[in-house]
């Protein structure tokens, strides 16, 4: 078909036609088709942070005692020698880690956020740490305390202490360039340091100073070493049947370090689950209206179409010239969408990494191939029913 037929059959087939309900229909197929695969996105990125693949932090657990009547009336929570070793001969337990506790009083202040806190700190084996910080050293004489903090305390600091204080809110990396004034006292003695966060534990939820300090300090301020009320266990499998019925019958509770994550994890993935079908129901309708909007403008031209075919085109010359137009729309569609997207995740990795979660750099792999398929799908869809209404049309 030359190109002036191909002129005088788009001419013949939109002359007099609305194009607005072709326009809105491309419209709605990037609004659906964007928030399908953003969702899509998210979901991934909410998935990899909740749960990782494969990640090291699924082999420790944390335990403690019970507290029962007893420990109210004074009598301390904490693990013998003999249940420590006890753990350590399991076959299901790679290695314990005892929590040291500070002997000694504490408090923290810091002018430039205007707050003033008791605060009490731990210590755990360097190899049980998440966050193997350079920084987080320390020795005797030095004035600098390094400080690592869970990942959680910030959140609640963030979303709960600093609205109701009305005290500013921090990034991870702002939170790291602050120092704090931290005061140690105890055995009527009392030294001032400078406080430094130097990194964020997911593992962890204390605030943990490194184990040379910890010793030091509880040998100068405090008392004689105290009992140990919490373990960290490296294991095989969380999930091993051995592993769990032992620590049960021990009358041990089990923690995995986290205090934020899992039933806020359910909720959001509800809330994505719902985004993604509202997603694939506009980009559902968007297409029927394709669908209708391309059988009527065939059913409009049917004098055209007939005259058309008396004077010798044939029916695939219609349906090519229609394919052509839906298909030139479509894919500008998608190619505005993948842009979009990529621009928006280039954002996103940058706004996250700034709040310190880190995701990985471009769409993720299911996206591309959920928006290809879905989009091969809809040109398809479409084609075959472009031909077939011309086809019954020229009948």
């Amino acid at each position: 078909m030359s190109s002036s037929t191909k002129i005088i059959l788009d001419k013949i087939l939109w002359k007099g036609k609305s194009k607005w309900l072709l326009i809105g229909a491309a419209i709605g197929a990037f609004i659906g088709l964007f928030l399908l695969l953003a969702t899509l996105q998210f979901y991934c990125d909410v998935q990899n942070l909740l749960t990782g693949d494969a990640s090291p932090d699924d082999q420790y657990v944390q335990i403690n005692k019970k507290i029962n009547l007893f420990n109210t009336l004074g009598i301390k929570s904490s693990f013998t020698n003999e249940e420590i070793e006890a753990l350590n001969q399991k076959p299901f337990i790679q290695s314990v880690g005892r929590f040291k506790a500070n002997d000694f009083k504490a408090n923290a202040s810091s002018d430039m956020l205007g707050f003033y806190t008791e605060l009490f700190f731990e210590s755990i084996p360097l190899d049980f740490l998440d966050a193997q910080e350079p920084d987080f050293r320390w020795s005797e004489g030095q004035n600098t305390l390094p400080i690592l903090i869970s990942k959680d305390y910030l959140a609640l600091y963030n979303f709960g202490f600093a609205p109701s204080q009305g005290l500013p809110q921090v990034t991870p990396s702002t939170i790291s360039k602050l120092n704090m004034e931290i005061s140690i006292s105890g055995n009527g003695k009392k030294q001032e340091f400078s406080g430094r966060i130097v990194g964020f534990s997911e593992r962890i939820n204390s605030i943990l100073v490194p184990p040379d300090f910890m010793a030091w300090a509880n040998a100068n301020f405090g008392g004689e070493a105290g009992p140990t009320s919490r373990l960290i266990l490296k294991v095989d499998n969380p999930m091993n049947k051995e592993l769990q019925a032992y620590l049960k019958e021990q009358g041990y509770e089990v923690s995995t370090g986290r205090l934020i994550g899992s039933q806020f994890g359910v909720l959001l993935k509800v809330v994505l689950s719902v985004l993604w079908a509202m997603g694939f129901l506009i980009l559902a309708l968007s297409m029927f209206v394709f669908i209708l909007n391309f059988q009527l403008l065939i059913a409009q031209s049917r004098p055209e179409i007939r005259l058309l075919l008396e004077t010798g085109h044939f029916p695939r010359h219609i349906s090519r010239l229609l394919t052509k137009r839906f298909s030139v729309l479509f894919c500008s569609v998608l190619v505005l969408v993948f842009g979009v997207l990529i621009g928006t995740r280039a954002w996103q990795v940058s706004y996250f990494d700034n709040q310190g979660f880190e995701l990985e750099n471009g769409l993720d792999s299911k996206v591309w191939t959920i928006g290809l398929v879905f989009s091969a799908g809809s040109l398809i869809l479409n084609i075959f029913n472009i031909k077939r209404a011309v086809g019954l049309q020229s009948k």
